[in-house]
């Protein structure tokens, strides 16, 4: 079984906005049909000015900064398990940290929806043994979790009831409040004791998980 991690992102975005006032020019006050917004004062001429001295400029800067999401270095979960006992239960677990600086999501797929022997099996024979897989994802407001089987992770099978299946987007995986740098996540595959009323045709199973993540909407 191998796992592998792809990272989704989105840019910083930033804005700035103008807003400027005209400066005038200067003119005799009782025969100009200008708007006039300051004036100079001439201390030597006894004069009410009907304006202020000064004319203003207002520059309003403003900016947002979109979510960023990705894994720590040396924090992805890659991994390869060989020797797995099917048929006596298994469980392994593989560590990340993920670096997200607000809501984020995380999705799982697989390959084959099962450990898979590529075999072509008889009647009464499996090429396929089914396991679970959880997440435990450490956040800002608590650790966020869901387990699925892992048919309904297969590239395959389309939309499926899991909640983290297929690709991370904006809008598709399980949704996790802000995570950076914080130990403790994990994904976890299991299987129980093999109990299935065909039998495991010989041979070698694989899979492959591959796990991303994208800043939520």
């Amino acid at each position: 079984m191998r796992i592998r991690q792809g990272i989704g992102k989105r840019a910083a975005l930033a804005a700035i906005m103008l807003a400027c006032g005209a400066l005038a020019t200067p003119a005799l006050a009782s025969t100009s049909t200008e708007t006039i917004t300051a004036y100079f004062r001439d201390n030597s001429i006894t004069y009410i000015y009907p304006g202020p001295a000064q004319a203003v400029l207002t520059i309003d800067v403003k900016a947002s900064v979109g979510g960023t999401c990705g894994f720590a270095t040396n924090g992805a979960p890659n991994a390869s398990f060989t020797g797995l006992p099917i048929e006596a239960g298994w469980t392994r677990q593989v560590a990340f940290t993920a670096e997200c600086t607000a809501p984020w999501r995380i999705a799982v797929s697989s390959l084959n929806g099962a450990l898979k022997n590529t075999a072509t099996v008889p009647a009464g024979y499996t090429n396929k043994a089914a396991y679970d897989v959880a997440l435990n994802v450490v956040s800002d407001s608590g650790p966020v979790t869901g387990t699925c089987p892992v048919a309904q992770l297969d590239q395959a099978a389309g939309s499926t009831p899991c909640s983290f299946e297929g690709t991370a987007s904006t809008t598709n995986g399980l949704q996790v409040a802000r995570s950076f740098d914080l130990p403790g996540s994990y994904i976890q595959m299991t299987a129980p004791a093999y109990t299935g009323s065909d039998v495991l045709y010989s041979g070698n199973y694989s899979d492959t998980l591959t796990v991303t993540v994208s800043p939520a909407v």
